[in-house]
């Protein structure tokens, strides 16, 4: 998110070639992020902001480069300290396809809910039950919702009880 996001503000703020590639240089030295914070038993609310927070560093990486602050051409190759040796033991990228169309073609386009992606049908669910339910809330004792198990539970739930033993 970060290095993509300095490329495109880099780009659409009038960077020059040099200027987009010393603010991408930047984005990678700044190192990659964790997904900790995704999974069980770290799930937490940061999944809510860390894209948020990606582009805002992406803003402020762009707006340096384009006063002149310096790139790093080897910020990816260097021996010891470069990105690939530090968190991929030396190996480059090794991308499953050719740069192209792919994801335009297949994403998992969200529908207008903010929520996490595998709630989605759970919060649409929901939105055409309320004119029903809502005038008989006192009659609700529960609601118990399903998903698909381990990704759903382990990416959604901030219960560290349930993401530890699976959800249910």
């Amino acid at each position: 998110m970060r290095v993509a996001s300095t490329a495109v503000v880099t780009a659409l703020l009038g960077g020059t070639a040099e200027q987009v590639i010393a603010a991408i240089s930047n984005a990678w030295v700044d190192g990659g992020s964790l997904r900790t914070y995704r999974h069980a038993p770290n799930t937490g609310s940061r999944k809510s902001w860390a894209a948020g927070d990606a582009t805002s560093r992406a803003v402020r990486l762009a707006l340096i480069a384009l006063t002149g602050e310096m790139g790093y051409p080897s910020a990816l190759t260097a021996p010891t300290w470069g990105f690939y040796d530090v968190l991929f033991k030396g190996k480059p990228f090794s991308l499953p396809q050719p740069f192209g169309s792919y994801v335009m073609e297949n994403v998992l386009f969200k529908i207008s809910y903010p929520a996490e992606f595998h709630a989605q049908t759970a919060v649409e669910c929901a939105m055409q039950l309320h004119a029903l339910v809502a005038p008989r809330l006192a009659e609700v004792e529960r609601i118990v919702i399903e998903t698909q198990g381990k990704p759903g539970v382990r990416i959604i739930d901030k219960d560290r009880a349930a993401c530890e033993s699976g959800g249910s």
